[in-house]
């Protein structure tokens, strides 16, 4: 099943973290292409997928609305888009319900 949100933006778009964390994985993946994984702590990980660039390394510390790359259409993906996916405690959950709940 299809876990996480798409948002349909141009490609080159950057895309910024919601909350401050440390990257612990970047890649090239089938299905999702360019992704990068962000640690946000307490459990809570993102993944941004279908990425045409990404900006950031592994180990590296992000503060809020770092920009961890550019959207885009790598992968399976039908065009440019951002697909953003969390995972608590190893459980996929609806990204839909932190929209907001991360505050400056």
């Amino acid at each position: 099943p299809h876990a996480g949100l798409d948002f349909a933006v141009p490609a080159g778009t950057p895309i910024k973290t919601p909350a401050a964390g440390k990257v612990i994985l970047t890649g090239n993946y089938f299905f999702n292409g360019n992704t990068v994984f962000v640690d946000h702590g307490q459990g809570f990980i993102s993944m941004f997928c279908h990425m045409s660039k990404i900006d950031v390394k592994v180990g590296q510390q992000l503060a809020r609305g770092t920009v961890v790359g550019k959207v885009g259409s790598t992968g399976r993906a039908t065009g440019p888009h951002m697909h953003w996916n969390i995972s608590l405690n190893d459980a996929r959950v609806d990204p839909a319900i932190f929209i907001g709940a991360f505050q400056p």
